[in-house]
């Protein structure tokens, strides 16, 4: 089992799906139960990205992210990260670098 499908393991009610977007700042996003992640992206940043979007789901499943300029989105978004970080050394035993 790769690594992306035990993430996938651990969320069946999620739907992941690869896409190619031309953006270096583009990793990923969720909408309602499909998470897309950037295939243009390395690896590892599939797997961080992947992570990230479960606590998206798990905690900020009603709220608009849309706008990065909002200071609460801001917040929920540095949130996800360092939450994703933590499942990330959890399940995968190693920090996200």
């Amino acid at each position: 089992m790769t690594d992306l499908e035990k993430i996938e393991d651990k969320y069946p009610q999620l739907k992941f799906w690869g896409i190619e977007v031309n953006n270096k700042h583009y990793h990923g996003h969720i909408e309602g139960t499909d998470v897309y992640i950037n295939l243009l992206q390395p690896d590892i940043d599939w797997l961080k990205s992947a992570l990230h979007e479960t606590v998206h789901y798990d905690f900020d499943c009603e709220k608009d992210l849309s706008n990065n300029r909002n200071i609460s989105v801001r917040r929920s978004e540095k949130w996800a990260v360092k939450e994703s970080e933590r499942e990330y050394e959890k399940m995968f035993g190693k920090k996200a670098e």
